[in-house]
């Protein structure tokens, strides 16, 4: 029996939404379980303090390398000096080596222990130079710290003395805080777009006992575990991530620790949040394709254990499955199917009649509507709205935790939600990398550019994001996207043309926004 075009679409919808509803219904289970989490009790005051190494893996950041190492200084000087060695790991090929080569002359001479880190080439990227300075590391524990962030003169003493409390402790992650959270409306909604992984995801997570996630920076780990583990791998772009799993595989625990926030900078442009997005995404599929069999298989684990690790793993192939939305929609309204799309009950005219006389035949049409559809396309209403939902419970959540008005945000919710669903043509690319590329690919470092305050430039600094070939697609899916609603309302397919507004929305406020924060990279 041959199916007909509409049942074709209808079962793909149904498939559609059903993966959408596995991580839908996770932020749900990530905010119940968040509910529960407790900032862990600090009982041991260290009075024999084990050895620390702070590595700093840096690569052409000349605006903000000073910063980094002066936060650095005062935590070692807040522990002691004499347990704390500051490692640069550099990697740069600008003026960013003189200037650390100053630093560290400068900082020594105060009786610091500090040293630049160098090899002959980026080979592994980051994991490369973070195993190269393992192999030369000492110290009993390794803190590091991107260049972007400012670690708190206490850090140390408040993540050292866990370690010494759990022999199984290998790896504690604090959260990122935001220095120039307020710089302009697009890193307010990037702010909370990360608040949403360490003020929900991470605390909860953390209280459910699944596998939580080193997120490269702003974390201590337990240096015998690391080696027991296997060291930095260079072959995935999120060695963090990778790290963190085969940690936890072997046994060790994470600790996430939400009371230690360490301030850190945020993406001023969608240029950069967009590199930042694709390293993560191709990166952490990587790490899916390279680890998943191996949680699946393991005995020692719950079974909630594999499906939040499955769904942790494979959370950015969200972004392809929201492409093939639109484009399931798409193809719906050039064949004039209706079997997706939202409800529209039809409105009758009524003489004379009043407004509350309208309501009551639509809200009549409505629940009509409902009795006349299959449990498919009932499924895919419940799905969609429940999906929907789940984002914008999850970030109202998040804002709320913080003591942050959801009403005082709803311009940065927006944003949030019109670059989520935007960069998904430039991250479904990403997957396809991840799965079907053999080849890790280059570790493309977020540019950072020292901003804080609304007066703070980026435009005249070095680090530009040069424009993406993804862009055109960008502006291609939006001019398709408008196509298929004149199409859609020209056959009176009216279900489907809200949805196909808000995606071709999307698509060309990503593109006219890459298009304007990239520029050519020059030194």
């Amino acid at each position: 029996m041959m199916l007909s075009i509409d049942g074709i679409i209808e079962i793909a919808s149904f498939c559609l939404s059903t993966l959408f509803f596995i991580y839908g219904y996770n932020c749900y289970y990530l905010l119940r379980e968040a509910k529960k989490y407790q900032n862990p009790c600090v009982e041991n005051r260290l009075r024999t303090k084990p050895t620390v190494a702070i590595h700093l893996p840096i690569y052409n950041e000349k605006y903000v390398i000073r910063r980094l190492v002066k936060a650095c200084t005062k935590a070692a000087e807040n522990y002691g000096r004499e347990k704390v060695s500051i490692q640069v790991l550099d990697d740069s090929n600008d003026e960013t080596v003189q200037e650390i080569d100053n630093i560290c002359e400068e900082y020594s001479k105060m009786g610091y222990d500090i040293r630049a880190v160098r090899r002959e080439n980026r080979e592994g990227f980051k994991a490369g130079a973070l195993q190269n300075a393992l192999n030369q590391t000492r110290e009993e524990f390794v803190a590091i710290f991107d260049s972007d962030f400012v670690p708190t003169e206490d850090f140390l003493n408040k993540t050292i003395p866990l370690f010494l409390e759990n022999s199984s402790l290998g790896l504690i992650q604090c959260r990122w805080d935001h220095i120039n959270r307020k710089y302009n409306t697009l890193s307010e909604a990037f702010a909370i777009g990360m608040d949403g992984h360490f003020v929900i995801e991470q605390p909860g997570r953390c209280a459910s006992d699944c596998f939580l996630n080193f997120n490269g920076s702003c974390g201590v780990i337990r240096k015998s575990a690391l080696i027991e583990a296997g060291g930095w791998a260079p072959d995935t772009l999120a060695e963090d991530l990778d790290l963190s799993y085969r940690m936890q595989l072997r046994g060790f625990k994470i600790q996430y620790m939400l009371d230690v926030p360490v301030p850190g900078e945020i993406p001023p442009t969608v240029a950069a949040f967009k590199r930042q997005q694709a390293r993560w995404a191709r990166g952490s599929l990587q790490v899916a394709k390279k680890l998943l069999p191996s949680l699946m298989k393991s005995k020692n684990l719950k079974l909630k254990q594999k499906i939040e690790g499955f769904i942790h793993l494979t959370y950015y192939l969200v972004h392809p499955l929201i492409f093939s939305s639109f484009m399931l929609t798409v193809i719906a309204a050039f064949v004039g199917a209706k079997t997706i799309g939202l409800p529209m009950p039809k409105i009758r005219f009524i003489p004379g009649g009043s407004i509350f006389d309208y309501i009551q035949v639509t809200v009549i049409g409505f629940l009509e509507f409902l009795t006349m559809i299959s449990p498919v396309r009932l499924f895919f209403y419940v799905g969609i709205i429940v999906c929907f939902m789940a984002t914008w419970v999850f970030y109202a959540e998040t804002l709320r935790r913080q003591g942050l008005s959801v009403m005082g945000h709803l311009k940065q919710l927006g944003a949030l939600a019109l670059i989520g669903f935007g960069i998904s043509v430039s991250n479904t690319l990403e997957a396809a990398k991840a799965f079907f590329i053999k080849n890790v690919g280059e570790f493309k470092r977020t540019p950072k550019y020292a901003v804080k305050h609304g007066s703070d430039t980026w435009k005249d600094k070095k680090y530009q994001v040069p424009l993406q070939k993804a862009v055109f697609m960008e502006f291609a899916a939006a001019a398709l996207g408008i196509g298929a609603i004149i199409f859609a309302a020209h056959t009176r397919n009216y279900g489907l043309i809200p949805i196909l507004v808000f995606y071709s929305l999307s698509y060309l406020n990503i593109g006219m926004l890459t298009t304007s924060h990239s520029k050519k990279e020059y030194r």
